[in-house]
């Protein structure tokens, strides 16, 4: 079994659902973290795992949590985007 802390792609899919789930550009997305694109797009594509600092702040400005961006964990998020990843999972099922 596969540690959640190191599973990139999995960290990458959870990027990649929190970032559509924003409504903005992937860029943007980073961006408003404080996060260079370049670096934004290796955790989306699952190559790099988000430093706890980046981490930290994409809690911070879109209410993630760090359960659900390193382990998965979706219950300490707001309704609010754990709806509209919810709604994002389910449509590309």
């Amino acid at each position: 079994m596969v540690n959640p802390l190191y599973d990139l792609p999995a960290i990458g899919q959870r990027m990649r659902l929190a970032w559509k789930a924003s409504g903005l550009t992937q860029k943007e997305f980073f961006r408003r973290a404080g996060i260079a694109s370049n670096t934004g797009n290796q955790y989306v594509q699952g190559v790099e795992r988000p430093l706890l600092d980046n981490a930290i702040r994409l809690c911070e400005v879109y209410n993630l949590t760090l359960d659900y961006i390193y382990r998965g964990d979706p219950s300490g998020l707001r309704y609010e985007m754990r709806d509209a990843i919810a709604a994002l999972r389910n449509n590309h099922k």
